[in-house]
């Protein structure tokens, strides 16, 4: 709240609280600000059940029907697996567990720049793609953290849209690589 002495000093303060407000309110229902949040139990854990190859100039390992490709097909369902550096030569990801701490949706014009579907206008030409992103914490503790998520994509064509993948469509995505798992209560 603005005190008296304060709008005396600075008149244009008081006009400038609502537009801010208002932009920080529409920044926030577009998801375009982040919000930290604690992480949670969900339950759910991701295995690398055999090494996983990364490309070189890489941080991203893609999974496209049940096997690692270089370049996914944006016409079929995919799934990348996110480290946190880059390196310049070829390297593999050794087998381990994390456990689900995050998980984040939303509606993707195109997943490669990750531009968010802000206006619901569409033709039905028009591809959208439903994100889902399950952030990786280590199972362990003192474990290595280079994992940072798996992130799968589910497109949409022709004016039809769904939920975004299930935990067996993203498995039939991943293949033996990785293995998705759902913890007892």
């Amino acid at each position: 709240m603005i005190t008296e002495a304060a709008a005396a000093v600075m008149p244009c303060a008081a006009a400038r609280t609502l537009p801010l407000a208002g932009s920080l309110a529409l920044c926030a229902a577009l998801g375009g600000c982040a919000v930290p949040t604690a992480d949670v139990a969900t339950g759910l854990r991701v295995s690398a059940e055999r090494a996983v190859p990364f490309p070189a100039g890489s941080a991203h390992a893609t999974f496209q029907h049940g096997r690692v490709v270089r370049q996914a097909s944006l016409f079929e369902p995919y799934c990348q697996l996110e480290v946190d550096t880059v390196v310049p030569r070829k390297r593999v990801l050794a087998p381990g567990r994390w456990r689900v701490t995050r998980i984040g949706t939303r509606i993707l014009r195109d997943p490669i720049t990750r531009i968010p579907l802000l206006h619901p206008r569409l033709d039905c030409s028009d591809s959208i793609y439903q994100e889902s992103i399950w952030r990786l914490a280590p199972d362990a503790p003192g474990a290595n953290p280079v994992v940072r998520h798996l992130r799968c994509i589910a497109p949409y064509f022709n004016c039809r849209f769904g939920p975004p993948l299930a935990m067996d469509q993203m498995q039939q995505v991943v293949g033996p690589y990785l293995s998705v798992t759902r913890q007892g209560p």
